[in-house]
């Protein structure tokens, strides 16, 4: 397993500097967050220091599951411009979110076009040497509109239906209420990437690890079982931790 740290945990004004000093704290790659306006800069200070790259792609103002063929078109538009860009970089995985239905009430045919969507963007990866990897995202509570995918049986259903791989943001599942350990056999070898952060299983806090419910207890246990090698991705929060905050914390679970 490789230990990676999310860009966005480093907010909008780091330097060459502070990517040494990710390289020197023991992680090997970094994931590019795609909407920060550094993230063309922090491309080229991740290549200048070593690390493998992948990316977060955008997802602010595009909803790949919208059923307006203009919010369509730009959304796919921007998402396969950031594939190529990482593809000139070395990168090899692109994470993204599936977007949403407008009403709750539209789950069902929303599903049948992100289906169709999905299929269309890996090609596209495909051409790029990109793999795909959906990622588990937060119920509505309110149930006022339906992100996908919000449910790992759905979830699971689209990343086997598309042939793409998955990133298992365990903060997210804990809000989900899903069980950890059965998540990772569910995914079994269709598990691509795993973002790692802490928060009490009710809202996507962000903290460092063992400063909410402990959420990643066990979790190198479970994935071991699965012999998951890939990334394993701290997106800690940049509004409450700084990096050094972030490499201290490395520090003390490496020794």
């Amino acid at each position: 397993m490789e230990k990676w740290l999310s860009l966005w945990s480093i907010g909008q004004q780091g330097t060459l500097n502070d990517f040494t000093a990710i390289k020197q704290a023991g992680f090997e790659g970094i994931e590019i967050w795609a909407e920060q306006q550094s993230s063309k800069k922090y491309l080229e200070y991740a290549k200048q220091a070593g690390l493998k790259i992948g990316i977060h792609l955008p997802f602010h103002d595009s909803n790949l599951a919208t059923p307006d063929p203009v919010v369509y078109e730009r959304t796919f538009h921007v998402l396969t411009e950031w594939m190529e860009t990482l593809s000139k970089y070395g990168g090899r995985h692109a994470t993204f979110h599936g977007g949403y239905a407008w009403s709750s009430e539209e789950r069902d045919e929303t599903l049948i076009r992100i289906r169709q969507r999905l299929l269309v963007l890996n090609e596209k990866a495909k051409q790029y040497g990109i793999e795909l990897l959906l990622e588990n995202l937060i119920p509505d509570k309110l149930n006022y509109c339906h992100h996908i995918a919000s449910n790992v049986e759905e979830w699971l259903d689209l990343i086997h239906e598309a042939n793409i791989k998955a990133c298992l943001d365990i903060g997210h599942l804990a809000v989900m209420g899903d069980n950890l350990e059965t998540t990772i056999a569910k995914l079994g070898s269709a598990l691509g990437a795993v973002h790692l952060s802490d928060n009490d299983r009710k809202s996507d806090l962000h903290l460092l690890p063992g400063e909410g419910e402990n959420l990643s207890k066990d979790l190198n246990n479970y994935l071991e079982a699965y012999q998951y090698s890939g990334p394993i991705v701290y997106e800690i929060n940049p509004y409450k931790y700084s990096l050094q905050d972030i490499i201290e914390h490395i520090t003390k679970v490496n020794v």
